[in-house]
């Protein structure tokens, strides 16, 4: 008498073999049976699925604010630049304007600091590490004021970002577009 088992048929058969097999034979209980006793076991072993969610978003929001604080100091080095221009070419006429602009740079990168803090505080993040991994000072210039609807449209922001998963950053910029 034959001792061979009746998934036998199947133990030469490859993965996509045995997927294919399984999916012809779908409601034949004992043929899926027997394809099952072929397929090999594997166990895998990963960090937390939230663990990660929620690493990949502290990265996300630090990226995000880092690519924000460098596009606020490029617009003020363009203001304080232009000023310099219009003194060097002799046409500056309205200082008050210039200053008046780079008055409002150093607001709203004084609320850009101010909401990292903010936002970090909230959610036990640790505001120093996203500056020194960045190589960003904090130097703000306090005295000037902080733009406090840039600092709410950016905390909504970044809260924002934190909640949410990878990859939806752009609403972050609409935010903040909506307050500049």
């Amino acid at each position: 008498m034959n001792q061979k088992p009746l998934s036998a048929a199947y133990e030469h058969m490859t993965n996509h073999q045995l997927a294919a097999a399984a999916y012809a034979h779908l409601g034949d209980e004992l043929e899926t049976l027997r394809i099952k006793a072929v397929i090999p076991e594997k166990t895998y072993s990963m960090l937390d699925a939230q663990f990660v969610s929620t690493l990949n978003r502290i990265i996300s929001v630090s990226q995000v604010w880092v690519g924000e604080y460098w596009r606020l100091e490029y617009l003020s080095a363009v203001n304080v630049l232009r000023m310099a221009y219009a003194h060097i070419q002799g046409e500056l006429t309205n200082e008050g304007k210039y200053a008046e602009s780079i008055i409002s740079n150093k607001q709203v990168l004084a609320a850009h600091f101010e909401a990292l803090k903010a936002v970090c505080g909230a959610h036990g993040i640790d505001y120093q590490t996203i500056l020194k991994r960045n190589q960003i000072a904090e130097d703000a210039d306090s005295a000037a004021g902080v733009d406090l609807e840039y600092k709410v449209a950016a905390i909504d922001a970044l809260e924002v970002l934190l909640a949410t998963q990878r990859g939806r950053q752009i609403r972050f910029w609409g935010l903040l577009k909506a307050a500049l």
